[in-house]
Parts: C-alpha cells; structure tokens; sequence
C-alpha cells in the first residue's frame, strides 16, 4: 500500500534540515525499498520548507512508524507530519 506524507517544515529550522540531509538521505537509502519518490517543497526564496514523500507500508501504523525514524524527524524538523493512504492513478509507472 502507499502513502502521501506531507511534512511541514519549523520556521527557522533550514540549518538543522541543511545538516541532517546526509543522514537523511542515508536512511532512505536504507530504506530504498519502502521510498516511492520524493522531495522537498520551496518557498519564495528557493530554499527547503517541508518534504512531499510517496512511501509503501503495510499499513497506516507501518508508513507513521517508517517516516517517524527518518531523521528530519528525529531531529525536530517538521512542524507537522501527515501521512494518509494514496493511490497512484495518472502516470503511474507499470512496475509499481
């Protein structure tokens, strides 16, 4: 099953994103099964303000417990975290 999550990113908290990034993306490397796409949402400025994330878990509590050990998270990035179930209907990839 797949997931939409939508994380907002807290005012002022660019240089904390800017520093775990590697560690961010190190765990979706680890994870590369359960990651579908991703990427970050920008403001005006061009610069990082939240992440739009695909993922496949099992279930509900499997995607929230997946996204909750990404490190943005752990580290106190996101202001808020949504993670809702999503089909994936135009442009839909054959091998997904």
């Amino acid at each position: 099953m797949m997931f939409a999550v939508t994380a907002i990113d807290k005012k002022d908290h660019l240089e904390t994103r800017l520093e775990t990034r590697p560690a961010h993306l190190q765990f979706w490397d680890d994870n590369a099964a359960s990651m579908v796409l991703a990427g970050p949402f920008l403001g005006e400025d061009g610069k990082a303000t939240g992440s739009l994330m695909i993922v496949r878990a099992e279930d509900q509590a499997a995607a929230e417990a997946l996204v909750a050990r990404d490190p943005y998270a752990e580290a106190g990035v996101f202001e808020s975290v949504v993670v809702r179930p999503w089909n994936w209907v135009i442009n839909r990839p054959e091998n997904i």
